[in-house]
This record gives structure tokens, C-alpha cells and sequence, in this order.
């Protein structure tokens, strides 16, 4: 019989965690519609593999998300493209039009690759069977790991370049392709998103000067060969994809004030935990557990997580006015760092009684008990956030499950199929919120979505577009409308009334009008929506009247 630290007992585990990993990660990717950032970043990915650089036109549409904000030439030139031309190819060669599997599987991969990655690095450290459990709870306890990796966004690949780049620090050596290798994954970082680079190449800095520099040093030519490179490379990729004269949706930068940046590190803090990315107290206890077992990789990875959290407060832009809430997926990265100190966290706390380790694991990592159940949510009649007084306590895995098993109706999905069994090629159709044009078009992309940019930002790089593209300058014929903005889609009829323009309501789509499917937990709902309102809450489509 095997001993329990043998190695047959560690590839039990490592294909048990790869198993069910795959279920995660790919059962029914391509089930829900593309919601709004993802349907962004696929439609980028759809235009550079046309013409090889990020083109707003496709075809007779205009990409022009959150009002060309992230436009210079007609072309994106604010979103880091790692995403964009990650996706790319997938999305290229996908035999049908506007698919969401493939979209999404690059992605989706990542995120295997980083699970993969994970467990590499514990054969790597000769981690005991206990270590290997504990972990392995931990990643498949993990949903908002496997969230983010289902998604069209640069979550994923930003989470897998920076656990590469985590491994190669803490086992670097003096050779030159160990050093290329932290370049070449770095530039990749970089790609994916500024923010993250940042913030994890400070950790690094606090984490080298605290304890990394007395045990491997580096070299001066070794700093030369890892960062003149990426000085080159990345300058001139910032040259390009610039953030600088941009002003993001609700960026206020480094210079907002202090008590502001100090809401923003409670809100990072409190969703790292109630989004379930780390277990907040197991970390928070993790120096004071060192005191008793003198393990560094508790300070380590603590220090680490917290100069993450403390980099992105600075950097990011401030969340949406009326949100009180953190911008939880630039906190992604982390994921795997937070995992393990709750692990070394959960070894320290049971050094002397390790048959309660697993159960710590499972309350920890299978149940939201220990994060003191979900403390933020948004109410779903505004989408502004509430803190909730008395959370429900639950088994996220086990709510995961459940939603792999029978998902809910995508709103986006049923919505994209009405117009490309309704309409015609040559219809123009404005959408509300604007956000929701970008599934749409990617879904149902033969008709042209209307109304994209304001009537004053028709000069520049606008200036040649048609006057369709432009808020009330030309009637469409269909208005579609998401649930509360139904009003605001009033408020237009009445204005082009005094015109002489009439709609009228031909069809009321009775689902829930926002697809709760994004990665982070205060935004996704496993179960369909049901209780809501079928005169504010549903989908409603207008047509023009004959003049």
C-alpha cells in the first residue's frame, strides 16, 4: 500500500483538481451571450484578425463603447490588446458567426494553464499531501477563479502571467533564460493590463527588499538583462495603446483626494473578501500566526496581497457615481496568492491538531461562512450597490454547480435571436443602455446600431461618419430597451414627437433584462431572476411609424 505522502496519492489529487477544473472551466462556455465588456473585446478581437489592428469599423458598425472614449483614428487605442489579439484567431476561424465558445476558450484555457501552473509549483516545492489537499480545496473552492477565466477579458491571461511570474521570481537563478523567460511574461502582463504590472512589480520590490535580497540576490547585469528589454518593448507599446489624455468613465487618478483613495482601499479590502478572491480573515491573521511558527510565507504572501490591493487603490479609477463598491476585477490577480496564504494560514493554525486542517479548508474555501457571508450586493431594480445587513451564508461551489448544471436564459441570447429572425440587413436600431449594443452587435451584427456618439463629437475622427451614428440626428427604425432605461427611451419619444416621429411597442420580451453573468460575485446570480417587474424590469422593442 502507498504511503499517504507517496507520490501515487499527489497524482490522485492532481488529476481529481484537473478533472474537475475542466468541468469549470469549459462546461457550457459558450451557453450565455457575450455581455458587454466581453462583447467589446470580441468585436476588437473580430476586427483585428480582418485587418490586424484594433479598427472601430466593422463593416457597416461602428464600435464606439462608452462614446469612442477609447478611440484615436478610429481605432482603439486605450485597452491594452493582449485580449484582443488573443482572441483573435479563435474568433476568426469559428465556423459560425458571433460565437461565444470560442470567443471565450482562450480564455478559458488560461485559466487551466494557471491551475496547471499552481500544482506544478507545489511538486515544485515538494509540498507534503496535506499541502496538496489543503491547495487543492482552494482552487476548486475558488469560483471566482473560475469566473473570471470564462470570460472574454484579460482577467485570465493577466492571472497566468503573473503566477508565472510569482514562480520565477521566487525560484529565479543566474540563468539567461530564466531571465528571459520574467521578460518575456512580464511584456504579456503588461499587454494585458498597465494596472496589474504595476502592482505586481511592486510586490516584488517590498517582497526583494524585505527578504528576497538576503536570499537570492540579484545581479546588476541580471536587472540589466531583465529590464532594459521591457523598458524598450514597453515603451513602445505605451506609445501606442496610450492611457495618458484618456479620461476612463469615472477617473478621478492619483491626485484624487486622500479620504476618497482611503473609501477605495475599504471597499478593495472588503470585496476581496465578500467576492470571495481570498478568505479576508484567514489572511489578516496570517503575521500574527507567524509569531507562534515563525513562517515567512506567512508575511510573504500577506505583505504581497496587501501591496496589490494598496497599488490598484491608487491606480484605478474611481467606480461609477452611486457605486459604493470596489472595481473587485482589477483585484483578480491575486487570486492565487490568496489561496495559498489561507492555506499556510490554515497549517499554522492546526500545526498541532492536522485532522482539523481539512475541515478548516472545506468551511473555508466551500462556504462563504468564513468571509462572514456576502456583505455587498446590488439591488437589482437600480444596479447601484447596498450593503446587506444580514447576508445569505452558502456553498458558492455548490451554487456554481447548480448554474453549470441548468443556467439561466441569457437576455442578450434571446434578444440577438429576435433581431436576426426579425429584421433586415439595412434596419438601424438604437439600444439602451448603450452598453448593451456591444452583445447585440456581435450577436446579431447584420442590422446597424444607432445613436453611439453624442451630436457635438461630430468633427475629428468622426466626422465622415454617417449621421446615424449620432444621438437624435436621424431616426432609427427599432429602439430596443433594457428594463429601468425604458424611461430615458420615453423621455427620447417625446422629443422626436414634437418632430413628427411616433414608435410603437411591437414585442415585450418577458425575462429579466440584465445578464448577471459577470465574474464578480456581487454581479452574478446562479439562478434565474424571477421576481421582477414585467412593466420597468423586461426587454421592450419600439418601431418607427410610417411618416
Amino acid at each position: 500500500m502507498a504511503r499517504i505522502d507517496s507520490k501515487y496519492t499527489k497524482i490522485i489529487i492532481t488529476a481529481f483538481v484537473l478533472a474537475c477544473a475542466l468541468f469549470f472551466l469549459f462546461f457550457r462556455l459558450g451557453y450565455y451571450a457575450l455581455w458587454d465588456d466581453e462583447a467589446d473585446t470580441a468585436l476588437f478581437a473580430q476586427s483585428v484578425w480582418r485587418t490586424g489592428d484594433t479598427h472601430a469599423m466593422l463593416d457597416h458598425n461602428l464600435v464606439a463603447h462608452t462614446y469612442g472614449q477609447e478611440l484615436k483614428g478610429l481605432r482603439n487605442r486605450y485597452i491594452p490588446p493582449l485580449a484582443f489579439y488573443l482572441a483573435a484567431p479563435f474568433i476568426g476561424l469559428a465556423p459560425e458567426e458571433g460565437p461565444s465558445f470560442a470567443a471565450r476558450l482562450p480564455f478559458a484555457i488560461c485559466g487551466f494553464l494557471t491551475v496547471i501552473m499552481m500544482l506544478f509549483w507545489l511538486w515544485k516545492a515538494r509540498a507534503s499531501v496535506g499541502t496538496w489537499m489543503l491547495m487543492a480545496a482552494g482552487i476548486l473552492g475558488n469560483v471566482s477563479l473560475m469566473l473570471y477565466a470564462r470570460q472574454c477579458r484579460y482577467y485570465s491571461p493577466a492571472i497566468l502571467a503573473t503566477t508565472i511570474l510569482a514562480f520565477l521570481y521566487v525560484y529565479r537563478d543566474h540563468r539567461k533564460r530564466t531571465l528571459l523567460s520574467i521578460v518575456l511574461v512580464s511584456l504579456l502582463l503588461l499587454a494585458s493590463n498597465y494596472m496589474f504590472y504595476v502592482a505586481v512589480y511592486a510586490g516584488f520590490v517590498v517582497d526583494y527588499f524585505v527578504w528576497g535580497r538576503k536570499k537570492r540576490p540579484f545581479r546588476k547585469s541580471e536587472l540589466a538583462w531583465v529590464f532594459i528589454p521591457q523598458i524598450i518593448l514597453g515603451g513602445l507599446l505605451t506609445s501606442v495603446y496610450n492611457l495618458l489624455g484618456k479620461k476612463a468613465v469615472g477617473y478621478e487618478g492619483i491626485g484624487a483626494w486622500l479620504s476618497d483613495r482611503g473609501n477605495m482601499l475599504y471597499w478593495n479590502l472588503r470585496e476581496l473578501n465578500s467576492c470571495e478572491h481570498g478568505v479576508g480573515i484567514l489572511i489578516l491573521i496570517a503575521p500574527l500566526l507567524y509569531l507562534f511558527v515563525k513562517d515567512k510565507r506567512l508575511l510573504r504572501g500577506a505583505a504581497a496581497v496587501f501591496t496589490f490591493v494598496c497599488v490598484v487603490t491608487l491606480l484605478s479609477p474611481r467606480p461609477f457615481e452611486g457605486y459604493d463598491i470596489a472595481t473587485v476585477r482589477y483585484l483578480a490577480p491575486v487570486i492565487p496568492i490568496c489561496i495559498f496564504t489561507a492555506v499556510v494560514s490554515i497549517e499554522a493554525l492546526t500545526v498541532r491538531m492536522k485532522w482539523l486542517a481539512l475541515p478548516i479548508a472545506v468551511l473555508a474555501f466551500g462556504t462563504n461562512v468564513l468571509h462572514g457571508g456576502p456583505l455587498v450586493g446590488i439591488d437589482k431594480k437600480t444596479m447601484f450597490s447596498q450593503v446587506i445587513a444580514k447576508g445569505r451564508f452558502r456553498s458558492t461551489v455548490a451554487d456554481f454547480v447548480a448554474e453549470l448544471l441548468s443556467p439561466p436564459p441569457s437576455a442578450y441570447r434571446i434578444t440577438a435571436d429576435w433581431i436576426n429572425q426579425n429584421l433586415k440587413g439595412k434596419d438601424t436600431v438604437w439600444v439602451m443602455p448603450t452598453f448593451a449594443t456591444y452583445p447585440l452587435m456581435y450577436h446579431a451584427p447584420k442590422v446597424m446600431y444607432a445613436w453611439q456618439l453624442y451630436e457635438n463629437q461630430k468633427s475629428g475622427q468622426f466626422e465622415e461618419l454617417p449621421d446615424i451614428h449620432f444621438m437624435e440626428k436621424v431616426p432609427p427604425e427599432y429602439v430596443i430597451a433594457f428594463g429601468p432605461q425604458v424611461g430615458l427611451v420615453w423621455q427620447a419619444f417625446k422629443r422626436l414627437k414634437q418632430r413628427g416621429v411616433h414608435y410603437t411597442k411591437i414585442e415585450q420580451i418577458d425575462r429579466y433584462w440584465y445578464d448577471l453573468t459577470r465574474p464578480e460575485l456581487i454581479w452574478h446570480s446562479f439562478y434565474e431572476v424571477k421576481d421582477y417587474s414585467r412593466e420597468t424590469e423586461a426587454i421592450y422593442i419600439y418601431k418607427r411609424d410610417p411618416m
